[in-house]
Formats: C-alpha cells, structure tokens, sequence
C-alpha cells in the first residue's frame, strides 16, 4: 500500500481516464516516457492503482534556479478522490524524488497543487483539446 515505483504501461490507464478522455490512448503516451531518468510512480491500495504520476528530468530555469524536474501525467482515480490520496501520494512523490520540480497545472487543478504547497508562475495557457494549464513549482527545502 503507498507509493510505487512502476513501468510506464502502470500508469496508462488512469492517464487515458482521467486525464485524456474521449481521446485516443496514444495520447497517453508523452514524449520522453522511455527516457533512461524517467520515474513513474503510482499510489496503491488494497492492489489497486488509485493514483500515479511521471517524473521527468526536464529542467526549467525560473529567476535564476534551475528547477531539474517536471511532474507529469498525475491523476487520481475519479472514485477515489475527496479522501486526501493525491495529497499522500503528491506528498510521498516529493521525498522520493528529494528534488525541486515544477509541472503543467490544469486550471481545475490549481488549488490542490497551492495546498500541497506549490505556486503558479507566470500566466494561463492553453493545451490544445485538454485546455488551460498554469505552471507551477515547488522546491526542496530544508525539513522536508
């Protein structure tokens, strides 16, 4: 139960679910996901996979900082959430990577992610047939 370190076809369903409805599953599949430092990670409870996420070495420069990684693909099984599992599992993903990293926010996402303790940076775009996004980052800091 937790966090896992799983392969990339772990996290496709709930991606294609959640994330990329009504589209084709090839759209699941994102540009560097067979990347040698390519993490993917899911939260698991009793033998189901209720939420993952990919983690990406694609470093952005913001004022200055190299933030090193970027979060990608995260989603929560829609019948699981309202009980604080992406915010276990967003919590747990942050002490294993023990890094900064920065993501592509859905606009629907935005309050979970300031929660768990990241801030938007710049203004609203927008993702072609998935729809606006903000990014955000977050950093390691001492303590956690």
């Amino acid at each position: 139960m937790g966090l896992q370190e799983v392969g990339l076809e772990a996290v496709i369903p709930l991606r294609h679910e959640v994330l990329r409805p009504g589209l084709p599953v090839e759209t699941c599949y994102f540009e560097g996901d067979d990347a040698e430092t390519t993490r993917h990670f899911a939260w698991v409870e009793g033998g189901r996979v209720v939420s993952i996420a990919t983690v990406m070495e694609v470093g952005r420069d913001f004022d200055g900082q190299t933030v090193p990684y970027q979060l990608r693909g995260m989603a929560t099984d829609p019948t699981s959430t309202g009980q604080g599992i992406g915010s276990s599992f967003l919590q747990a993903l942050h002490e294993a990577v023990n890094e900064s990293w920065w993501c592509n926010a859905r606009e629907v996402a935005v309050r979970f992610y300031e929660r768990n303790g990241l801030v938007v940076v710049g203004e609203p775009f927008e993702i072609p047939e998935i729809g606006t996004h903000y990014v955000m980052r977050t950093q390691k800091t001492a303590g956690s």
